[in-house]
């Protein structure tokens, strides 16, 4: 396959997995309202990682690949929800680490990144376990081609419940 084969698949790829992060965002962001907290996917993401570690926003920052910028409101408003808090370094006053508080830690326990009456996890039912596997193993391949991929599929490996 050449370029100008490729070229025409790679636009689709994009527009199908732009598709497939709103699906799944949407259910997520419904679920929490339903639970009685507006905090966005990404929060919800945030909080799932300082469930494993405190981190700082750059930290944050590297791992989902997003401008510190972004990060600083989507934290902020996390901090004001009581759901996250920044701390201090003594041995590094620009150094604020960032951990999720225990009303925190009971959203993320209590409202689960997918659920089984997503629309979207409906779909990969009706595909079936085989295609679903198959699906993500290849999505898997794609990212680790990225100079980052490797480290995050890693990191995304840690954090996924067997």
């Amino acid at each position: 396959m050449n370029e100008a084969e490729i070229y025409p698949a790679a636009i689709e790829i994009q527009l199908y997995a732009a598709l497939l992060l709103k699906f799944f965002n949407q259910a997520l962001e419904k679920r929490l309202r339903q639970h009685g907290e507006k905090i966005s996917s990404l929060q919800h993401g945030i909080l799932r990682m300082l469930q494993f570690e405190t981190l700082t926003i750059s930290e944050i920052s590297q791992r989902l690949g997003l401008d510190p910028s972004t990060l600083v409101r989507a934290v902020d408003s996390l901090e004001q929800k009581d759901l996250a808090r920044r701390g201090s370094d003594p041995n590094d006053r620009r150094r604020n680490p960032i951990t999720i508080t225990e009303k925190g830690n009971d959203l993320v326990t209590q409202v689960p990144i997918i659920f089984e009456q997503d629309p979207a996890f409906q779909a990969l039912q009706t595909l079936g376990l085989e295609a679903t596997i198959q699906l993500r193993d290849l999505l898997c391949q794609l990212v680790q081609e990225f100079p980052e991929g490797k480290t995050v599929v890693e990191l995304i490996s840690g954090q996924i419940p067997n």
